[in-house]
């Protein structure tokens, strides 16, 4: 029973208690939402499994593929690959502090924090490929953690395994690679194990592992990592100030207040401490996180960074934050103390609130300040179009979004398809192909489009006339979000749904 000593009672009780209230809260609060457009688009995926896809790697749509085969194609079983791996998470955060600081309480602090930020609690329970992207950027860490501190090879395979499969799930899992590349090669610890097969062979298999995102890319022009890469450094905006002050002051809502300052500190600690001490695992800490979030800094003078873009950053920052705080904490004043003990009281207050409103959109939040707003209304505007199909049945659905395209899919009984003007499909969307589209000539249309966006004058192009047959107030918890229109296209002429140039 060392291993039980080693991790020592209390702190794992505790861990459990909290990894399973949390995991039981997220699918209650996961099941009574409705998808937002970007999880119905990645379920979409799901039922057309690819090696990989035109916005991201394909594992977030293997997990959704199983997910919803054991446990249906619901809203808590579109997101329980999220809510389970926010549970995974937080006991590879915990035992990987636990190594790095020998110190148990350290690993539960970590835990704590991660759990008690709005941008955890958020991935926790919002399909997304931040899901299996955060399992294996953990995973990383507690296998570089455990490598340095046992120096046994099989943690170096685990390692490798991590950072493919990580690849596999989002190409942000590149930015962790700098740092650990840099420990490599700053410590000893890490250079003994440069000239070892073991070392070569585990970075074999993370190639292995990302060959899916690889050989996809290479029968699609390598479209999706042309994206990727236009996406990250060909942005040019007119103020780059404002777009750095945004991400910034995103970054203090989602990290929440107390919390931010934290793991900011931690990072700058853990490059410093870990290089003064010579304790490559602290230095680790800091050489995943700051530099990452630097990255992100530095990419919003050049354009629109998400808050959470970033977030794979924070873990290391709060395993640093958790293992200083332990290491320094009694050095500090009373005020300093409490402040520090109120971070994860505001947070899980913080997270509280917006898991309540995104169950249930009580809040009385304005629109245009509630993100959650983006869950209000699907199904019913799905109900308008399935009655538009009913009136109109030889009519096929099509909008110019992707994001409506997934949602009236998984919402309009039967899951017809929602063809995406400017598309062929595959691989800009994966729920049809251009052998679909071929059988759409003659046919009616019925075009999906939010009121203020219009397009009707683009989409009629393709139709011998246009006319509104429906609408609907988009609403959420009673308020008015926008408004939807419905407008049926007669005898469709082929050239709507070439592919653009995107």
């Amino acid at each position: 029973m060392s291993w039980w000593k080693a991790w020592r009672p209390a702190p794992v009780v505790a861990l459990a208690a909290m990894v399973l209230g949390l995991t039981a809260l997220r699918a209650v609060v996961a099941g009574n939402a409705l998808l937002s457009g970007d999880e119905a688009y990645y379920w979409l995926w799901s039922r057309r499994l690819q090696l990989s896809y035109f916005d991201h790697p394909g594992m977030a749509a293997w997990w959704l593929a199983l997910s919803t085969a054991l446990a249906g194609p619901s809203e808590l079983g579109v997101r329980l690959p999220s809510i389970l791996s926010a549970a995974l998470v937080s006991v590879l955060v915990f035992d990987t502090a636990r190594r790095a600081f020998e110190d148990a309480w350290a690993g539960l602090w970590a835990a704590i924090l991660i759990n008690a930020t709005v941008l955890f609690a958020a991935s926790a329970v919002t399909a997304t490929p931040d899901a299996p992207l955060l399992v294996f950027w953990s995973a990383a860490l507690w296998a570089m953690v455990n490598l340095l501190k046992s120096g046994r090879p099989p943690w170096l395979y685990v390692l490798g395994a991590a950072l493919g499969l990580g690849f596999a799930s989002k190409y942000t899992m590149v930015l962790i690679a700098p740092g650990i590349v840099a420990v490599f090669l700053l410590f000893p610890q890490g250079r003994a194990w440069l000239g070892q097969r073991h070392f070569w062979q585990a970075v074999g298999l993370a190639v292995v592992c990302t060959l899916p995102v690889l050989v996809w890319n290479m029968l699609h022009d390598w479209v999706s990592i042309k994206k990727q890469l236009a996406h990250s450094f060909d942005a040019e905006v007119a103020d780059s100030g404002k777009n750095l002050a945004t991400f910034l002051a995103t970054q203090i809502g989602v990290m929440t207040p107390l919390i931010l300052p934290l793991c900011l500190g931690g990072m700058g600690w853990a490059l410093w401490a870990g290089w003064r001490a010579r304790r490559p695992e602290w230095f680790l800490l800091g050489a995943c996180s700051a530099p990452v979030l630097a990255f992100f800094v530095n990419h919003s003078l050049g354009g629109l960074v998400q808050p959470h873009w970033s977030g794979p950053a924070y873990l290391a920052a709060a395993m640093a934050a958790a293992g200083g705080w332990r290491m320094l904490g009694q050095q500090a004043g009373p005020r300093l103390r409490r402040l520090v003990l109120a971070a994860p009281v505001l947070g899980f207050v913080m997270v509280g609130v917006s898991y309540l409103q995104m169950a249930t959109a009580w809040l009385p939040i304005p629109v245009k300040m509630d993100t959650l707003s983006r869950l209000g209304g699907w199904d019913r505007l799905a109900g308008l179009v399935a009655e538009q199909m009913e009136a109109h049945p030889d009519a096929f659905v099509f909008v110019q979004k992707h994001e409506i395209s997934g949602l009236l899919t998984y919402y309009i009984p039967g899951h017809p398809i929602a063809f995406l003007a400017g598309s062929a499909g595959v691989p800009r969307i994966p729920s049809y192909d251009a052998g679909d589209v071929a059988t759409l000539a003659g046919r009616n249309g019925l075009f999906v489009t939010k009121a203020s966006f219009r397009g009707v004058e683009d989409a009629g192009r393709n139709f011998a006339g246009m006319r509104m047959v429906a609408s609907l107030e988009r609403a959420w918890g009673g308020r008015v979000i926008d408004t939807y229109e419905i407008w049926l296209g007669e005898g469709y002429r082929p050239g709507g749904f070439e592919e653009m140039s995107r």
